[in-house]
């Protein structure tokens, strides 16, 4: 084990040359997001951010993650797979030759986007498989939350028995690994906290093996308003993001939550998370007004990002000054848009006044509309995706005037502030 964590130290201090920010030891969870979003564009594996702050050293760790997981670090700095890198680390082989190219970028929506532990989300990280062959028909598994507000608990009823006597029986929460946790094979029920609302996907696993799968909704009693944190995020009290007019996080209001958006980034969030009946991805129209309220944060870029959240993931779209475009992304569909390789300079907005974000999806396009003009479009799969939920983050502080949802059958939902 030592040895291996000699390997990953030399591995990562090559991932922090080739990425350009700075000693890891400074490292937030932006710039984790930012390696994250790296890694995945390079070797189309994506690695959580809870992932790259354990092997960096950032956060403990007792084990040795998967092998996928190991060779997705190695290829981006510039190797066949992992055992050809721990070869190079023993002096048996050397380095292949690679450019390596210097990445510089700050934007902590990236987070957001590609991990949606609040908005969600989706599951990319196979595991490592027992020798062992089970059935998962031979187990049961099924989840039940608690209620509707946050945090939610949530009950998960189990049938492990079929599993041999020692192996290792865990329940997952979502995609991140760091909610999975070792149960009794001899026990049926199991218990978690979630602390942000969305779609979830939790996972009974036998040996690494996922046997059983349940959908988990958290779902919000109306919009929450949320100051995003490392871990669990800050909730704010309704009087503080609630107005006459709409929704609106003000930079001053932060402060008695101990946190000063001028000093340090900060993304805030407003949720609204439900089950809208019949409301699926093949044809829907969403309508948002936004603003970024804050001028002066420390990355000078007035930002937001509205997600909307269905079965297999978020369609997300980020607004941003015209001259911090070549920060923003947009995903959808399993497809991503990144600024650094699309001109996105359409999504560039003045903050001055709302602007006004439409997506309309209908015989199998998703068009993107700002202030009623199409800036770009995505292909819809065919089989309809329920949709769950949205939300609107800023950094620093912002405003939300109005949202609709509808589809060929009238409204869904309209706000009513």
């Amino acid at each position: 084990m030592e040895r291996f964590k000699e390997q990953i130290a030399s591995c990562f201090q090559l991932l922090e040359e080739k990425l350009g920010n700075g000693p890891i030891s400074s490292w937030d969870t932006n710039d984790f997001g930012i390696l994250s979003k790296a890694i995945h564009e390079e070797t189309g594996t994506l690695l959580s951010v809870s992932t790259l702050k354990r092997l960096s050293g950032r956060v403990g760790y007792t084990s040795k993650p998967n092998k996928t997981t190991l060779n997705a670090l190695a290829k981006y700095v510039g190797f066949e797979d992992w055992s050809a890198f721990a070869n190079h680390c023993e002096g048996k082989v050397h380095k292949t030759k690679k450019e390596i190219k210097i990445r510089t970028t700050k934007n902590y929506l990236i987070l957001f986007v590609l991990l949606g532990a609040a908005l969600s989300l989706f599951v990319f990280f196979p595991f490592t498989k027992s020798t062992t062959t089970y059935d998962p028909n031979d187990f049961s598994f099924n989840v039940k939350s608690v209620g509707t507000g946050l945090p939610n608990s949530v009950i998960f009823k189990y049938d492990a028995t079929p599993a041999n006597d020692k192996a290792i029986i865990e329940i997952q929460q979502d995609w991140d690994e760091r909610k999975r946790v070792l149960v009794s094979k001899n026990d049926s029920v199991s218990t978690s906290i979630y602390y942000h609302p969305g779609y979830f996907k939790s996972k009974l696993v036998v040996d690494g093996t996922i046997v059983k799968e349940k959908d988990v909704l958290i779902p919000t009693p109306d919009w929450v308003g949320v100051i995003e944190t490392d871990s669990i995020p800050i909730y704010l009290d309704r009087l503080d993001y609630q107005t006459e007019d709409g929704l609106s996080i003000k930079a001053d209001s932060l402060g008695k939550y101990g946190v000063d958006p001028r000093a340090s980034r900060v993304p805030v969030g407003l949720y609204q998370i439900k089950d809208f009946g019949a409301f699926y991805t093949t044809d829907f129209e969403m309508t948002v007004s936004v603003r970024n309220d804050f001028k002066s944060g420390k990355s000078h870029c007035q930002t937001s990002q509205i997600t909307l959240m269905h079965e297999d993931g978020p369609i997300s779209i980020v607004l941003t000054d015209k001259g911090c475009v070549s920060d923003i992304m947009l995903y959808a569909f399993d497809r991503t848009i990144d600024g650094k390789k699309a001109d996105l300079s359409n999504f560039g907005v003045d903050f001055t006044d709302f602007v006004s974000l439409q997506c309309i999806s209908k015989d199998g396009i998703l068009d993107i509309l700002l202030d009623g003009i199409s800036l770009f479009s995505f292909e819809v799969p065919e089989t309809p995706k329920k949709i769950l939920g949205l939300s609107v983050h800023f950094e620093g502080a912002g405003s939300v005037e109005k949202v609709e949802l509808k589809n060929k059958n009238g409204i869904v939902y309209a706000s009513t502030f």
